[in-house]
């Protein structure tokens, strides 16, 4: 006669029984984009960005091993179609890639609490001054506008006519809007909030400030091939689980590492 402690033990079991190990082979982008992926090239860096560390945490929590390739954006999706990798770390979700990729989703849409990397990108001026910024236009401006990160910022600034610069040095850029150089800074929260915090830019009695809403918002997920994706869905359904479950922690705690002052 089996006991009912040892029938309740089986059903425990069996309810907490671990995800079999998977090796989950991605590709990323072999272009820096810090603090979320860090270096350039083949290369993978022992720090190797906030993103990729996220990742790396939530395979080995799930027992599985990761294997990272570094390659051009455009080679990502085709080695995955062609089973050459099973996912990509850090991919925005468009109609066209879901054909080829499953991304996390909820009620037809990315889900937004299962993201690897959310790029919020926010305009900084100096306290008091006249620049405003509504959702949708700038106004006010005397100057450029200072840009780090992604093209997109750089195209939706210029396709309101607004004269940019490109600087990638957070401390030049900060140090240009503190001595007026520029009217506004548009550079990744991760870095502006910082500079904000810590007002490390007020050698000419200038201290700055963040408007709202962001200039431009982008959630980088971690989609899996469609073959990869079918033969391990539990996997695929935890991974992006612990994604979420370790984001905010592993972000908290890694930031100020990744993101030094000048």
């Amino acid at each position: 006669m089996i006991r009912p402690f040892v029938i309740a033990g089986l059903v425990l079991l069996g309810l907490s029984s671990p995800v079999h190990a998977v090796d989950l082979r991605l590709g990323y982008i072999n272009q820096d984009a810090s603090p979320y992926l860090a270096g350039n090239g083949t290369a993978i860096p022992a720090r190797p960005g906030i993103a990729v560390e996220l990742v790396q945490r939530a395979v080995e929590r799930l027992g599985g091993r990761l294997v990272l390739t570094r390659l051009p954006a455009r080679r990502m999706a085709e080695e995955v179609k062609a089973g050459q990798q099973d996912g990509i770390l850090g991919f925005r979700y468009s109609a066209g890639r879901a054909r080829d990729l499953v991304f996390p989703m909820r009620n037809g849409q990315p889900d937004a609490t299962r993201y690897a990397a959310r790029l919020a990108h926010s305009l900084y001026r100096r306290q008091g001054s006249a620049i405003t910024w509504d959702g949708r236009h700038v106004g006010g401006l005397t100057t450029p506008i200072a840009v780090s990160g992604t093209q997109l910022v750089a195209d939706a600034l210029l396709a309101q006519g607004v004269e940019i610069i490109r600087i990638e040095g957070s401390g030049q850029m900060f140090g240009m809007l503190a001595l007026g150089r520029v009217d506004a800074v548009v550079t990744l929260d991760i870095i502006g909030d910082r500079q904000m915090m810590e007002q490390t830019v007020i050698q000419a009695g200038a201290r700055i400030e963040k408007v709202m809403p962001p200039v431009l918002i982008e959630d980088f997920h971690v989609p899996l091939g469609r073959a990869f994706h079918a033969a391990n869905r539990d996997f695929a359904e935890r991974l992006w689980a612990m994604i979420g479950e370790l984001r905010d922690a592993t972000y908290a705690e890694l930031t100020p590492v990744y993101v030094a002052s000048p």
